[in-house]
């Protein structure tokens, strides 16, 4: 009896009281929401998180420099040789400020031989991913751009009897080095590991040949199997 009256009661009341229902949809007829938005993750995405407590950024990439080949003598002469940078990363960049210095068989204080400008770059790993510091005579096979020279006269920097170049970045850290036998010495600042000795250096480079990374690019931390008598490739893969 009582919910016949309640019923009686609401088909009294007015129309504009009644609750219209249709006005809380959303206007496309979807659901309610009952907070924030939230993305969700599709699977099988690749999803770079961010650490933003230390500053990091997913986009950031620097050059990875290596000297990959030298060459001391050349077929015109000693000035005829060259240190060939290689880039291992996905990015190229600026050369400014970078520096490569030699060292003698005894193992001398090292001598600056080049140092970047600002509009020295390299490129990123694969073709334009070499860089030529060369000497006095020193030109490259194709015709290509020397970004450097190492020498200023016939007489050269590098010695084909031995010694060692090393490579500094900006902040004047040791970044790589490379040096070559016969060294008179058993601490020579730019062989690897430190202390290889003066029989762990790399082959000495004969006249027209090179010591090269073998395979390309190839970094142990040891001049003597990384580096290999080879053909001179100059700006191009070993």
């Amino acid at each position: 009896m009582r919910s016949r009256l309640i019923f009686a009661a609401i088909a009294l009341l007015p129309a504009g009281c009644l609750l219209d229902w249709d006005s809380l949809r959303p206007p496309d007829g979807g659901t309610i929401d009952s907070g924030p938005d939230v993305a969700p993750i599709e699977s099988g995405k690749d999803v770079t998180v961010v650490d933003a407590s230390d500053g990091g950024d997913a986009s950031t990439c620097s050059i990875q420099l290596t000297i990959n080949e030298v060459q001391a003598d050349g077929p015109l002469g000693p000035s005829d040789e060259f240190v060939e940078l290689r880039n291992g990363a996905p990015c190229g960049g600026s050369l400014a400020g970078w520096t490569l210095r030699y060292s003698s068989a005894g193992g001398s204080s090292p001598l600056l031989l080049w140092t970047g400008q600002a509009g020295d770059t390299i490129g990123a790993k694969g073709p334009n991913g070499y860089v030529l510091l060369a000497g006095y005579i020193f030109q490259t096979p194709d015709g290509g751009t020397v970004t450097g020279r190492i020498s200023s006269d016939i007489n050269g920097s590098l010695s084909k009897n031995g010694g060692g170049v090393g490579l500094f970045d900006p902040s004047l850290n040791l970044v790589d080095g490379v040096a070559y036998e016969t060294l008179t010495t058993e601490t020579h600042p730019f062989i690897e590991p430190s202390n290889a000795g003066s029989s762990g250096g790399a082959p000495n480079p004969p006249s027209g040949k090179s010591i090269a990374r073998t395979p390309d690019g190839r970094q142990t931390d040891t001049n003597a199997s990384d580096f290999q008598i080879a053909t001179p490739t100059p700006g191009a893969q070993n």
